[in-house]
C-alpha cells in the first residue's frame, strides 16, 4: 500500500516514486491519472472521482468540495416507501439552511441539489436517498453520497443519529433532544390537521438532523485521517454547531411565514385546505342501500384467551368497541350482531405447502412466510412472517375462527391494521394512541372511542372492519395468491403492483 511508504498526497508520489521501489510501468501508468486527477479537481469534476474511488473511500473527497457539499434529511409520513410521502426536505451546505415543505416549496429542491457535488446523510443509503429516488427521481441524487452511518461504523460508532452523536459528544437544544423519526411523523399528521406550530417543531427537528451531520463528517474525517494515515490532518474545520432560530407566524388566514435565520418562506395555506379527506363519506356512497349500511365487525385476534381481544362493530359512520377473551365469547358476540362481514387482524392461512404450525413438522422445509408478507416488507411495511415461532398460536387461532364464523355463513376476509393504517396515512398505536384515535375521526368514523379510554387492541379492531368497507365498496387490493389465500388492504391513488 502507498500509505504505509508514507507517500500521503500526489506530490509526494511523483517526487519520492523512485525511492520506494516502484517500477517505471507502474509509476508511469500512476502518474498519468494523477494527471487525469488533477484536472477533474481543478474543473470541479466530483463524478470523475466517484466512479474511480470505492465507496469507503469517498470522504476523503471533502476538504477539497467542502463548499459543494450539501448535508440532507428528510421528513416522511412513514416508512413505507410504496405507499408514503416524502412531507420535509432540510439541506445545510455548512453556512445556510433551506427546507422544502411538501405542498409549498417542494418542486424547488431540484434546482437547489444540482448546485452540490457531494451529498452527505445519516442512513441515506437505505432511507432518505430511496425515498428520493423513489418519489422525485434519480436525476436529483448529487454524484457522490457518503453515508456517516457506515462511516462511522469504522470508526467504532454504532446505532442511531442520536445515539452516535451523544457517543461523539454532540448535543442538541433541549426543545428537540427527545425528539424521534416517529415523533417526526406525529408532527406533520397535527400539521396536517390544523396545528401550525407542529410545523415548527418539525422543521426545528429536521434543522437538528442536518447541522449535527457536518460536525460528525468533520470529526471523522479528522479520526480516520489519524488512523489510516498515522498522522493528523492539516484540513482546518469549523466544527462548531451553528445557532439556528426558527418560527412560525400566521399573517392572515390563508398566509404562513416561516422564518430560519434571516430566510423567509411563505406558506400559502389554510387548515381548512389542510383538513383529511373523510374516506368513509366515498366509501358510503358506494354501499347504501335502501336506508341501511352493511355492518362489519373488526377483531383484533390475540394468540390466546389469556390476552385480550379486541372487537369492533361498524355501521355507516357509527362505531362500537370493546375487549373480549375467550373464542365463545367472540362468536356469540360477533354472531349476536348479524354481520355481513368478519374483518380480523391474525393470518388465516399457512404458507403454501404447509399443513401445520409446528417447526417440528417436515413441512417446515416450505418455510414460514406467504406472499402476502413477502409483498408488504418489499413495500417498506413491516410484518411477522406468520409462522415465525412467536406468530404461531395466533395463527392457529386465526384459522380456527374463520372456520368457525364460516361454518355459521359468515364471509370473512383477513386484515393487518398496520398497514392500513400506513396507507390511510394514520398514526400507528405504538406512535401514539391518542393520534391513532384521531386519525380514525378524521377518516370520518363516530362513536365512544374518542371520548373513553380504549386500548389498542379496540383502535386495532376498528381498522379492521373499517377495511371491511374498503373491500365491499370494491377499494381494496387482495395480497397473496388462490393457494394461501389473499390479505386485504385498502386501494388509494390507483397503486396495485408491487
Amino acid at each position: 500500500m502507498i500509505w504505509s511508504r508514507r507517500i500521503y498526497s500526489w506530490d509526494d508520489f511523483i517526487e519520492k516514486r523512485r525511492k520506494v521501489g516502484i517500477s517505471d510501468n507502474v509509476a508511469n501508468r500512476i502518474e498519468k491519472w494523477l494527471r487525469r486527477s488533477e484536472r477533474a479537481l481543478e474543473k470541479k469534476d466530483a463524478s470523475f472521482f466517484s466512479t474511480r474511488l470505492p465507496q469507503r473511500d469517498l470522504w476523503r473527497l471533502y476538504p477539497e468540495f467542502k463548499n459543494r457539499t450539501a448535508f440532507l434529511d428528510i421528513e416522511t409520513t412513514g416508512l413505507s416507501f410504496f405507499y408514503d410521502d416524502i412531507t420535509l426536505i432540510g439541506l445545510y451546505n455548512g453556512k445556510d439552511v433551506k427546507t422544502f415543505v411538501q405542498g409549498q416549496n417542494l418542486g424547488d429542491f431540484e434546482s437547489e441539489i444540482k448546485k452540490y457535488s457531494i451529498i452527505v446523510t445519516y442512513n441515506g443509503t437505505l432511507f432518505d436517498l430511496r425515498f428520493i429516488r423513489e418519489k422525485l427521481g434519480q436525476r436529483l441524487i448529487p454524484p457522490v453520497h457518503i453515508d456517516l452511518r457506515f462511516l462511522l461504523r469504522r470508526l467504532g460508532y454504532t446505532g442511531g443519529l442520536k445515539s452516535v452523536e451523544k457517543k461523539m459528544n454532540i448535543c442538541r437544544e433541549e426543545e428537540v433532544a427527545d425528539l424521534s423519526g416517529f415523533d417526526a411523523t406525529v408532527l406533520w399528521n397535527r400539521y396536517v390537521r390544523g396545528d401550525d406550530y407542529a410545523l415548527e417543531s418539525l422543521v426545528k427537528y429536521n434543522l437538528a438532523d442536518i447541522v449535527n451531520l457536518k460536525t460528525m463528517l468533520e470529526l471523522a474525517y479528522q479520526q480516520l485521517h489519524e488512523t489510516l494515515l498515522d498522522d493528523s490532518t492539516d484540513c482546518e474545520f469549523d466544527s462548531s454547531v451553528p445557532k439556528i432560530d426558527v418560527s412560525l407566524k400566521r399573517k392572515h388566514d390563508s398566509v404562513l411565514e416561516l422564518k430560519i435565520n434571516n430566510a423567509r418562506l411563505v406558506l400559502v395555506d389554510t387548515k381548512k385546505n389542510r383538513t383529511p379527506s373523510r374516506a368513509i363519506d366515498r366509501l358510503l356512497l358506494r354501499l347504501k342501500k335502501k336506508g341501511s349500511y352493511p355492518r362489519i365487525v373488526g377483531i383484533d385476534l390475540s394468540a390466546s384467551a389469556k390476552r385480550t381481544t379486541g372487537w369492533a362493530l361498524l355501521e355507516g359512520r357509527r362505531v362500537e368497541a370493546r375487549l373480549l377473551r375467550t373464542d365463545e365469547e367472540i362468536i356469540e358476540a360477533t354472531m349476536k350482531a348479524s354481520p355481513d362481514l368478519v374483518s380480523i387482524d391474525s393470518p388465516l392461512s399457512l404458507p403454501k405447502g404447509r399443513d401445520c404450525t409446528k417447526d417440528s413438522c417436515e413441512c417446515r422445509k416450505f418455510g414460514i412466510t406467504r406472499e402476502a408478507e413477502r409483498i408488504l416488507r418489499r413495500r417498506g411495511v413491516y410484518v411477522f412472517p406468520s409462522l415465525i415461532r412467536s406468530m404461531q398460536s395466533l395463527t392457529e387461532r386465526g384459522i380456527y375462527m374463520k372456520k368457525e364464523f364460516e361454518k355459521r355463513g359468515v364471509h370473512v376476509i383477513e386484515s393487518y391494521p398496520g398497514a392500513a393504517q400506513d396507507i390511510l396515512r394514520i398514526i400507528r398505536k405504538k406512535v401514539s394512541l391518542e393520534d391513532l384515535k384521531q386519525g380514525l375521526l378524521n377518516v370520518g368514523l363516530a362513536g365512544e372511542f374518542m371520548n373513553g379510554r380504549n386500548s389498542h387492541d379496540e383502535l386495532d379492531a376498528i381498522t379492521s372492519a373499517l377495511v371491511g368497507y374498503f373491500y365491499l365498496a370494491d377499494e381494496y387490493e387482495a395480497l397473496g395468491n388462490e393457494n394461501e389465500g389473499f390479505l386485504i388492504v385498502p386501494k388509494l391513488n390507483g397503486k396495485n403492483s408491487c
